[in-house]
Formats: structure tokens, C-alpha cells, sequence
């Protein structure tokens, strides 16, 4: 209540003010300024617009409206009229509004109807300013974007690429003692919006090491750069595991051990390896490398010396090592399925897409066998055979019961058509001899009835020949007599004259 009666004496007195100008007074300097928290928009977006009225002798008074292009900007918050009025103390004020950008183009936001007096009523003359604001589409911000994605600068510190770099060049070569560890990778983009992944240090091992620099314009168009970078190995080590060639890593540091597993070494071809060994599978894990730098783990038996690749599926559940099913379990077809990225043979029950069995080792308990795979939540757990076995033998005995009724049914319905046939026949037969008992019967009625017509219509005919002859016979009744009397007696009468 307080509020709203100083609210409405300041209006007053600013009302009071504007009406009465003191000619004694001098003019007060001050200042509206409009500024946006930027000046260019994506149509959609929303851009901040901050007025501060100010000025240097304290504010007594003030009001304003907000002033903006409807058609290219809404006001989603602020007020669009301002009338207050200071404590003799304040020299500025601000008010923060939001605009939405509703249309493409250009636009200014600014104020009108606005006025002011200082505290000791004098009035104030403000310089007031504007906010530019530009709306573009999104189509018009991504055609607007770089596609430079270009390198200005690529090399491996301390040594030279082959061939000489050129931004138009993707694919470069570098040579290096045995004895280096590491390498540093570093370059420079031509336009400063690219994005780069690949540079910085990494760990090189004996034969070729393989690295990819990534540059992403700011369109999002990307260009790989490649560098092999060839240890020189004086002593390599090299084997043919699927019909591929690949060398031996003979350096620790460039391995990881996997979960379970503990370093040692193996001797291949007389060298000593590093390896890795679990004592709960009993494998042994050494690295190999291809000639294109790729490469990984593998199964090393020295017994056969061959390699098998290692993979581990690591789930929310189990950790197992994927291998091939000596026989495919009953009502399942074998499939592919991919796995964190890695493809993996599996074993699909008919119709269903989310459970999948895997063969594998449980890499923390050795236990081989098969393993269920959900591809929903992404977990392996132990898979229970007799289950499925008792539900498949239910689902037998459901399926004879089901054909037993099955063929119940088509018996009973075989005859139940013969008999609804005999049935029809039979209907059929005492129809037809319905009808013609029927048929004769209206005949002998139609006779009957053509006998009795003849009959009465002679009876009538020969009723009316007597009715006449015994007409004839009788005397004439009076009226005739007296018709007969009164035409002889005008005959008399004629015969006189």
C-alpha cells in the first residue's frame, strides 16, 4: 500500500513537473542508452536488450516507452512503459527486456515519450541511443559458415616429412631410430574457425605406427591428414595370421594388459617378447602390428604357433572372450551381431531381436560355455539351457495337443457337412413331394371348381327357359290387360271418325 502511494506521488510530481517548467532552473545533463547483448540473431533466438537511464545530477524523475519493429521482433519480457521517479541519491536506472526474432532482417530497438527531471526539478535533457539488431536464418548462418579445412603447417618435431608438405597432400611418411619412444605430432590450420584432433605426443613401437590428423571447417566438412611414422626394427619379427602379414611389438610400453592379465615375456623365433598371461584362462596375449599400423592383441599358442585375434566383450554384466561354437544350440540360427563396435557371431532364437546367445570364456573365472547377450541394456549374464530345453519340450507337447484337436476338429466338421448334406437331400426329397402332392391337389381343386362353374352356369341357363316358358303361360297380369283395353279403345274410337 506504501508502495502504491509513492509510486502515485511520484507520478504526480512528474506529472506536476511537466507542466510546470521553472524558466530559473537550468537543464540537467543525462543520458538513455539502449544497448543488445548482440547484434546478430538466428531467427528463433532471443537477444537481450538493457536500457539505462542516467544522469549526472540525481534522477527526481523519469518515464519512457519502449520502441521496437513488431514485425521483426516480440517482446517476451520487460515493460514497454516506464514512469519513476528517484530518492535523491539515485543518478541511473535499468531495465532489462527480451525480444524473440520472429522474421529475417534488420531492426532497432530504442525509446520514445521519454522525459525527465533531476531531484531539484530541473529538467533533464537526454542524449538517447539505439540497439541494432540483424536476423538471419538458419540456412543463411550455415551457408555464412567456413569450409576451409585446410592445414597451413604439419610436422613430426625433430624430423622430415616425405613427401614435403602440401595442404593438398594427405598421406605423408617419416623415419625414425629404433630407439625412439615417442613422437610429437604438430601443425597449424589455415583458417582459425577449424577444429583439429590428431596432434600432440604418442608412443611409437618397432615397424610402421599410423596416425590420422583431423581437420573440421567450421561448415562441418572434414579432411584427414595421415602420417606413418616407420621405427626402424633391425631384428623384426614376422608372422601370417589369415593370410595377412603382420610384425611382432617388441615393446613393453607400447602394449596394455588387459583386465586379469599380468605382464611377462615369451620367446618367439629365439627373441624375447613381451606378453601377457592369465592364470585364469591360461592365454597368452602378445601384440602384433600390421604394415599399414594396425593392429591389437593376440592369442599366441607356441605350442602350434598360431595367433588368434583377442577380443573382449565388456558389457554391464560379464567379460568374456567371443569364440566359435563347436555346435549350434537347438531351435537357434547362427547370425552376426556387432558389440561396441566389434562383430561377433551369435545365436538367435527364431522371432526374437533383443536376446542373443554368445560362446565365450568368462575372462575373471574361466568358466567356457554359452552366455546370453541383452541388446537392450547391453549386458551378457550366464545363459540357462534346461529352461529353454523344458519350455521348447512344453511347447512340443502344446503344439501335438494342438494338432490332435486340430484334426478333432476337422473330423467332426467333415461330418457334421456330410450329415447337414444328407440332411438337405432328405429336406429336399420330402419338398419336392410336398409340392407335387400339392401341385395335384390345386389340380383337382381347379377341376372341381371348373366342373361346379360349368354345372351352375347350365343350372342358370336352364332356370331362365322355364322362367320364360312360364311366362308365356300364365294370364296376363292387369297392366298388360289394361294397356290392351286403352289400345282397342283407340282403335274404336279411329274407326267411328
Amino acid at each position: 500500500m506504501k508502495k502504491g502511494i509513492l509510486t502515485l506521488l511520484g507520478i504526480l510530481l512528474l506529472s506536476f513537473s511537466l507542466l510546470v517548467k521553472s524558466p530559473k532552473l537550468n537543464a540537467a545533463s543525462g543520458s538513455i542508452s539502449v544497448r543488445a547483448n548482440t547484434s546478430s540473431v538466428v531467427v528463433g533466438g532471443s537477444v537481450t536488450v538493457s536500457v539505462t537511464v542516467s544522469s549526472g545530477d540525481p534522477l527526481g524523475s523519469w518515464e519512457f516507452s519502449i520502441n521496437y519493429d513488431s514485425s521483426k521482433l516480440k517482446l517476451t519480457s520487460g515493460p514497454t512503459s516506464v514512469v519513476e521517479y528517484g530518492d535523491g541519491s539515485q543518478r541511473s536506472a535499468t531495465y532489462t527486456y527480451t525480444f524473440k526474432s520472429i522474421a529475417k532482417g534488420t531492426s532497432n530497438v530504442s525509446v520514445k515519450a521519454y522525459n525527465g527531471y533531476a531531484w531539484d526539478e530541473s529538467p533533464i535533457s537526454f542524449s538517447v541511443g539505439s540497439a541494432r539488431i540483424s536476423a538471419i536464418t538458419q540456412a543463411d548462418l550455415e551457408a555464412s559458415y567456413s569450409k576451409n579445412n585446410n592445414l597451413s603447417k604439419l610436422e613430426v618435431n625433430g624430423y622430415t616429412l616425405s613427401p614435403e608438405f602440401n595442404k593438398d597432400t594427405l598421406e605423408y611418411t617419416v623415419s625414425v631410430p629404433s630407439d625412439i619412444e615417442k613422437i610429437t605430432i604438430s601443425g597449424e590450420v589455415e583458417d582459425k574457425t577449424a577444429q583439429t584432433n590428431g596432434f600432440g605426443e604418442f608412443e611409437v613401437s618397432e615397424g610402421e605406427n599410423k596416425f590420422e590428423i583431423t581437420v573440421t571447417a567450421q561448415n562441418g566438412s572434414a579432411k584427414k591428414y595421415v602420417i606413418k611414422v616407420n621405427v626402424e626394427d633391425k631384428n623384426p619379427i614376422e608372422v601370417t595370421v589369415d593370410g595377412k602379414k603382420y610384425t611382432v611389438i617388441k615393446r613393453a610400453k607400447a602394449l596394455t594388459a588387459p583386465k586379469t592379465f599380468e605382464a611377462t615375456t615369451v620367446q618367439i623365433d629365439g627373441i624375447e617378447v613381451p606378453a601377457f598371461k592369465s592364470n585364469i584362462t591360461n592365454y597368452i596375449l602378445v601384440g602384433l602390428k600390421s604394415d599399414d599400423g594396425t593392429g591389437g592383441l593376440y592369442i599366441y599358442d607356441s605350442t602350434y604357433n598360431t595367433y588368434t585375434l583377442y577380443n573382449e566383450l565388456k558389457t554391464e554384466g560379464l567379460l568374456i572372450y567371443p569364440k566359435k561354437a563347436k555346435v549350434t544350440p537347438d531351435y537357434y540360427k547362427v547370425t552376426k551381431i556387432t558389440i561396441n563396435e566389434l562383430e561377433v557371431e551369435a545365436y538367435q532364437y527364431d522371432g526374437i531381436n533383443d536376446y542373443y546367445l554368445l560362446y565365450g570364456v568368462n575372462i575373471e573365472t574361466g568358466e567356457e560355455g554359452f552366455y546370453q547377450y541383452d541388446m537392450i541394456n547391453n549386458t551378457i549374464t550366464r545363459y540357462n539351457d534346461k529352461i529353454i530345453n523344458e519350455l521348447a519340450k512344453k511347447n512340443e507337447n502344446y503344439l501335438m495337443i494342438i494338432i490332435v484337436l486340430g484334426v478333432e476338429t476337422i473330423l467332426l466338421l467333415l461330418l457334421l457337412l456330410i450329415s447337414f448334406t444328407r440332411r438337405n437331400k432328405t429336406k429336399k426329397t420330402k419338398v419336392d413331394r410336398f409340392e407335387e402332392i400339392k401341385q395335384s391337389k390345386l389340380n383337382e381343386i381347379k377341376q372341381e371348381a371348373k366342373k361346379k362353374e360349368i354345372h351352375e352356369a347350365e343350372t342358370a341357363t336352364m332356370e331362365e327357359k322355364n322362367r320364360q316358358e312360364e311366362i308365356s303361360e300364365k294370364p296376363n297380369k292387369p297392366e298388360q290387360i289394361e294397356i290392351k283395353e286403352i289400345k282397342s279403345n283407340k282403335k274404336g274410337k279411329k274407326s267411328k271418325k
